[in-house]
């Protein structure tokens, strides 16, 4: 039997685990996000690509393409045991395995051992991508927990980030996301109405539930688990963000409770924004051709700090060719997997 192959870029994040199955046997490419919570045991995410190889191997050809974030979880002694760990989860049956280096680009994985070209790269496959269609961009992936900022320059990345510390120190990496992070990261105490609110620095509620309360985010991209373990919904939103004020909620706080949510999402978009004109500044001052491109979950949070400023921004689901699942969740929500599915296919079949 001659089978069509299928490919496969995977993203393994410690929260998240992402992967797009992308095909010419199969008519539009999916990109599913599924919560794994890494640290606590490798077992899911196992179960997961056995799952996978199971359903598809009988029929097609598996070809997996890696890229990870999740090796710095600390289920893990060190950044080298946990890409060795995550790796060794693909070592089965008849499926070719590829990884994404930032030095050399997609390698065959059994052929790769420097695991510093591995660790934490997932950004990069958006500059591989978006270098070739703008020459001056900044792509901002705003997602659950990180926005990663790409700096493209005469078609070139110009990054400074060579792992997640030199991200941190360059503000190239931004710890700050639209679902996990907790509200007291962003804001510590709120001026309201001639009053000052100070938050308990407890995980009671996190940005979500800001998002959530105020109508920003959408079911399809409310992907991540809450805080306490309760639903996603309004109501259960309004009393995680009283918590963190010390009240229980009643209707009596709703006003409250949105207007000071107003004040921590403006508070947040106002971070974001600070880190992006900062590299506007340094970078690109005399550019005038200079596009933002925006992906994520939190692409619309991109999208109205760019229109704000009067930025020219792109969506990267608009640069996107061939046809998308739109039933499934947005691929630009998985754009590293999904990008790295289309270049894995590329380089595959160009070479075959």
């Amino acid at each position: 039997m001659n089978k069509k192959n299928i490919y496969i870029g995977w993203d393994i994040g410690g929260a998240h685990t992402k992967y797009t199955i992308n095909s010419k046997a199969l008519v539009k490419p999916d990109s599913i996000i599924i919560p794994l919570q890494l640290w606590k045991s490798l077992e899911p995410l196992k179960k997961l690509i056995n799952d996978i190889y199971d359903k598809y191997s009988h029929r097609y050809t598996i070809i997996n393409g890696l890229t990870m974030s999740g090796e710095m979880c600390d289920l893990f002694n060190n950044r080298e045991e946990g890409v060795k760990k995550i790796l060794s989860l693909f070592n089965r049956g008849s499926s070719k395995n590829y990884i994404y280096t930032s030095k050399h680009g997609i390698v065959p994985m059994n052929k790769y051992k420097n695991y510093k070209y591995i660790a934490s790269m997932n950004w990069h496959i958006i500059a591989s991508y978006v270098k070739n269609i703008y020459k001056n961009v900044i792509a901002i992936d705003l997602g659950s927990t990180t926005t990663d900022i790409i700096l493209i320059k005469n078609y070139k990345c110009i990054n400074q980030r060579i792992d997640d510390h030199t991200g941190l120190k360059s503000s190239e990496l931004i710890y700050t996301g639209v679902l996990r992070t907790p509200i007291f990261s962003v804001v510590k105490s709120i001026s309201y109405n001639r009053q000052i609110y100070n938050l308990i620095p407890e995980n009671y509620a996190t940005m979500a539930d800001i998002y959530r309360v105020l109508g920003v985010i959408g079911s399809q991209e409310d992907y991540s688990t809450t805080a306490d373990g309760r639903s996603k919904s309004q109501l259960n939103s309004f009393m995680r963000v009283s918590r963190l004020l010390g009240l229980d909620y009643t209707s009596k706080y709703k006003k409250l409770i949105l207007g000071l949510s107003r004040k921590i999402m403006s508070e947040h978009y106002d971070q974001i924004r600070y880190n992006i004109h900062s590299h506007i500044t340094k970078l690109f001052s005399n550019e005038k051709d200079l596009k933002f491109i925006g992906m994520g979950v939190g692409r619309n949070i991109i999208k109205r700090i760019c229109q704000k400023n009067r930025w020219d921004y792109v969506d990267l689901a608009s640069l996107i060719s061939g046809p998308y699942n739109k039933s499934q969740d947005d691929l630009s929500m998985a754009s590293p997997s999904f990008l790295l599915s289309l270049l894995l296919k590329e380089k595959y079949e160009y070479k075959k």
